[in-house]
C-alpha cells in the first residue's frame, strides 16, 4: 500500500518535492515511535501532506472554495501557502479513498496546525519543519527540542513561524 501511494505521489510532485516528502516521512515514522503513536496513519499522512503542492494557485483556489468555504475565509483563501494542504485533503479522499480523520488532519493542518489536533496531526505538523532536508537557521536546535519533548518543539516552531512571517510581512492564520 505504501508503495502505491508513493508511485501515485511521486507522479504529481516536482523530484524536489518528492525528497522533502520521503523526509518527512521518515521524520514522522521516527517520532510516531518515539512517542507511541500509529505509525501506519503517520506514515499515510507524511506520504499525502504535499500531493497538492504542485497544483496552480488556481487550481488550490477552486477546490478550496469548493469544498472548505465553511471553514477558510476570502481573507484565508489569499493565505496561499496554506491551501494545497486542504486541496491535499480532497485529493486524499478521492483518489487514495482515506476517510481516517487523524490522516485527514495531518494532511489539512500540517501547515497551520489547529488546537486539539490528534498526535498524527502534531507529528505531521512538526516532521514537515524539522525534516532532514530542512536547513534553516535554528532548525537543528528545533530538532533535539521536538525529540526530547514534540509538543515544547512545536510551540519553538510555531514561535520560529510568526517571527518569519513578521520579517517577511506575511499574514499569519488564526489557526
Amino acid at each position: 500500500m505504501f508503495e502505491d501511494i508513493r508511485d501515485e505521489v511521486k507522479k504529481r510532485v516536482t523530484p524536489k518535492r518528492y525528497i522533502h516528502i520521503l523526509g518527512v516521512e521518515e521524520e514522522a515514522v521516527e517520532l510516531a515511535r518515539q512517542t507511541g503513536s500509529n505509525e501506519n496513519k503517520v506514515r499515510v499522512s507524511a506520504l499525502l501532506h504535499d500531493v497538492a503542492k504542485s497544483m496552480t494557485i488556481e487550481e488550490l483556489e477552486k477546490i478550496c472554495r469548493e469544498n472548505f468555504s465553511d471553514e477558510l475565509t476570502e481573507d484565508d483563501i489569499k493565505i496561499t501557502p496554506i491551501l494545497h494542504g486542504f486541496a491535499g485533503v480532497v485529493i486524499a479522499k478521492d483518489i487514495f479513498k482515506i476517510k481516517d480523520q487523524e490522516i485527514l488532519d495531518g494532511i489539512k493542518y500540517h501547515t497551520i496546525g489547529k488546537k486539539g489536533l490528534s498526535l498524527v496531526g502534531r507529528i505531521i505538523y512538526i516532521a514537515d519543519a524539522i525534516e532532514k532536508n530542512r536547513d534553516y537557521p535554528g532548525v537543528e536546535e528545533l530538532r533535539e527540542i521536538t525529540h526530547r519533548d514534540i509538543d515544547e518543539g512545536i510551540i519553538s516552531e510555531i514561535d520560529h513561524k510568526e517571527e518569519y512571517l513578521k520579517k517577511t510581512g506575511g499574514k499569519s492564520h488564526r489557526n
